[in-house]
């Protein structure tokens, strides 16, 4: 049940009043938050100021008035009990906040807060306040109280009752005066009597204690809810984390199996044009593009393999002399798929040990192939 008091413009306009500059009260409200407690205004007027700008909501108060200071904490009769009894307890916030705080008043209702009354709380009028002109009789926010009656014995029969009884039964307006002349902070229920009786407490108390149970309930009932949110977000994070995982597994068991499914075929096909070559006599050739290391630019060759090297022509009817020659004989440490790369298809990278990488693609997959298995020949070659 507690309050946020952390707007910073709360304590400048509470320094600007003690330290006494114009300013000399402030209201303090929720604007329509649960606990966030901001400054809703401030002025130089005073007490009249101050209560004409209250509304019918939880408001708090600060007023100081000649070298004293009051804390008002206003909740409108219109108020839930609920609301009620969540201002009582932050109300102590607020009067732990403003240390300068002569009297705390608590009131439902404007007539509370004439300028007689506050002034009368902080000892600034001697004597009782002046009655309201209804003609209704003074009392103080706060109840007095009233010594409960000393049970009787039957030995000491109950005398009489005379004018003078009476008259010590009913508090007289100067006992009234001195209850209500001492600053009253919080209301106090009055001590048990020497029988161990004590008093019923009222409809008010019992009011704020049933809104103060049902807010204890719903602030249980909003954790074990966020403890049941969690838990539905971690399993749910957990298993999504699975699922990435398992995906995960599968794509790199997928890739692994392609990866050896390729390498046996171009095995196979490695093996097939060392055959053709015994039987033909001539190495693997055939068209090729070729990006060379440190070029920009793609060539595209008629190429030829035989032994350890490979020729690169202008083009198949022209083979007097290659254009460049590329010698491997255990030179390339890595043959790779280049597609996502260069974003060209059927393309490949050679790396050299040397540190040079060149590109190649080929006009069909199985041209690709081809290439490729031809770049494994010559590098075994002997």
């Amino acid at each position: 049940m507690s309050c946020d008091l952390t707007d910073p413009a709360i304590l400048e306009a509470y320094q600007a009043i003690v330290s006494g500059t114009p300013t000399n009260w402030l209201i303090l409200g929720y604007h329509d938050t649960r606990d966030k407690i901001s400054l809703y205004s401030k002025g130089t007027g005073g007490l009249e100021e101050l209560r004409s700008n209250l509304t019918e909501e939880v408001l708090y108060g600060f007023v100081r008035i000649e070298d004293r200071f009051a804390l008002l904490a206003y909740v409108s009769e219109q108020v839930s009990g609920l609301r009620r009894a969540r201002a009582l307890v932050h109300g102590k916030a607020v009067g732990a906040l403003f240390k300068n705080t002569h009297v705390q008043i608590n009131s439902s209702n404007l007539a509370e807060l004439s300028d007689d009354k506050v002034r009368h709380r902080l000892g600034l009028v001697d004597g009782p306040p002046t009655p309201d002109p209804s003609g209704s009789p003074v009392m103080p926010s706060s109840p007095v109280p009233v010594a409960a009656p000393r049970p009787m014995t039957p030995a000491s029969p109950t005398p009489p009752a005379t004018f003078n009884n009476i008259n010590t039964a009913i508090p007289t307006p100067q006992s009234v005066a001195s209850e209500v002349s001492s600053p009253v902070r919080v209301a106090s229920p009055a001590p048990p009597s020497s029988g161990g009786a004590t008093t019923p407490r009222t409809e008010r108390q019992l009011e704020i204690e049933a809104a103060e149970r049902k807010m204890r309930e719903e602030m249980d009932r909003q954790k074990k809810a966020e403890v049941l949110k969690r838990q539905k977000e971690t399993q749910e994070r957990e298993a999504r984390e699975q699922e990435v995982f398992a995906h995960k597994q599968a794509m790199e068991l997928e890739q692994k199996r392609k990866n050896e499914s390729d390498r046996a075929a171009r095995e196979a096909m490695k093996k097939q044009l060392i055959e053709m070559e015994k039987l033909r006599g001539s190495g693997l050739s055939g068209y090729i593009t070729i990006q060379s290391h440190g070029s920009p630019f793609w060539r595209r060759r008629f190429y030829v393999m035989r032994g350890q090297a490979i020729s690169f022509y202008r083009d198949e009817f022209d083979r007097r002399a290659p254009i460049s020659e590329l010698r491997l004989g255990g030179r390339v440490v890595n043959i790779e798929d280049a597609s996502v790369d260069c974003l060209i298809p059927n393309s490949f990278r050679v790396d050299l040990y040397t540190g040079e990488s060149h590109l190649f693609f080929s006009d069909a997959t199985k041209d690709k192939e081809l290439a490729i298995a031809g770049f494994m020949k010559c590098n075994e070659s002997a």
